[in-house]
């Protein structure tokens, strides 16, 4: 029964495949440099992804707290989204911080599925993340979020795509946060 199981995920996979852009094609398309929180950061991202413009951010993110920066595609499937998170605490690590938050939304998000942790190192900066599989009316997302500290503020980054593409999109975000630069310092408005 098993082997049969396995085959038919195997052959369901095969599948999907030629049905869906390569990844690898995906990447070939490169990458943009794009300047967050003018100019506190700088992060290469996929180049077909461009800025969502604000009517839409309201639509699809119906919460009254909006992401600041929104990066999407042009199907509005793989997206980035980055927040300002506050301060760290004095002490308090990025990794604790994202610890904290993972065991927060277990709480509060009975129904998701929690994967990986692990960090990225970018430069001699850490860059935490964790992945979740979430649910939403018409099927199921892949998250992963990411947190990393610039010299006076905490970034919340999310990735999040259809889930049958996370396979394709995992590696690649990985490799993108080893792309975070620090470029200045945070200053109050």
């Amino acid at each position: 029964m098993q082997k049969k199981t396995d085959q038919l995920i195997l052959e369901l996979r095969r599948k999907y495949r030629q049905e869906q852009p390569d990844a690898q094609a995906r990447e070939q398309q490169g990458f943009q440099e794009v300047s967050l929180y003018d100019g506190l950061c700088t992060i290469m991202l996929p180049a077909n992804l461009h800025d969502m413009k604000r009517e839409h951010r309201y639509a699809k993110y119906r919460s009254l707290i909006h992401p600041d920066v929104v990066m999407t595609d042009e199907n509005a499937d793989a997206t980035f989204t980055f927040s300002l998170a506050g301060q760290a605490a004095e002490g308090e690590k990025t990794e604790q911080r994202m610890e904290n938050l993972r065991a927060d939304m277990h709480k509060v998000w009975k129904q998701a599925v929690f994967y990986d942790t692990g960090i990225v190192m970018t430069g001699d900066m850490k860059v935490p993340w964790m992945d979740c599989k979430t649910f939403c009316l018409d099927g199921s997302l892949y998250c992963l979020l990411f947190l990393f500290e610039l010299p006076g503020q905490l970034i919340l980054g999310n990735f999040h795509c259809s889930f049958p593409q996370y396979d394709r999109w995992k590696p690649m975000v990985l490799r993108v946060l080893e792309t975070i630069e620090k470029q200045g310092v945070w200053e109050e408005p």
